[in-house]
């Protein structure tokens, strides 16, 4: 339904969960579920007659789903950037996402506390986690997220070379991996 596509006739749409894309753990997510939401229901009532959207939440007075019930985009853009201005989310900050993946959850949460603990210090960084990932397990393989925060003119690629050089080193099969800018955050 999001893609584009036209359904000439549709004039009801219906969205189960509709709240369910902000509860992944990305910074994007009020964002990301707008768009799709706003997407979808646009599609009902487009050639004929009156489109009408429903949408079934848990979380009515999300920001979100208020901005959708009340038509006013805008509204919901600005009050977004000053939430992500106000607490230094992108475009406003700089993140990196580190990923630690083993065989065995407990490898992997150990290695993951370990390298929080070997993070350099910086007054402008701020490290985040380890927490577990929301897709936890992918392929057989536990995975534990660190979330990096620093200001747009920080060198963060200096930052991480230097974190990960004087990181401990993995046994087994541990896995580290490191992603600026992410645009996933599972």
């Amino acid at each position: 339904m999001a893609k584009g596509h036209h359904f000439p006739k549709l004039n009801l749409v219906g969205v189960i969960d509709a709240d369910l894309g902000l509860a992944n753990g990305d910074p994007r997510a009020a964002e990301r579920t707008f768009q799709l939401l706003h997407q979808v229901i646009g599609r009902a009532g487009r050639q004929e007659g009156r489109g009408l959207g429903y949408l079934q939440t848990h979380q009515p007075d999300h920001p979100v789903l208020r901005a959708l019930l009340a038509g006013d985009r805008d509204a919901f853009y600005t009050r977004e950037i000053e939430l992500r201005q106000k607490t230094q989310y992108p475009p406003f900050a700089r993140l990196a996402s580190l990923l630690v993946s083993a065989g065995e959850r407990n490898a992997a949460e150990y290695f993951a506390h370990r390298l929080a603990a070997a993070a350099p210090s910086a007054d402008e960084v701020r490290v985040l986690g380890p927490a577990e990932a929301p897709l936890a397990v992918v392929r057989g393989r536990h995975r534990f997220r660190l979330l990096v925060k620093a200001p747009r003119g920080f060198d963060l690629s200096a930052y991480l070379r230097r974190w990960v050089a004087a990181a401990p080193k993995r046994k087994g099969n541990v896995r580290l991996e490191v992603d600026v800018d992410p645009q996933s955050f599972l």
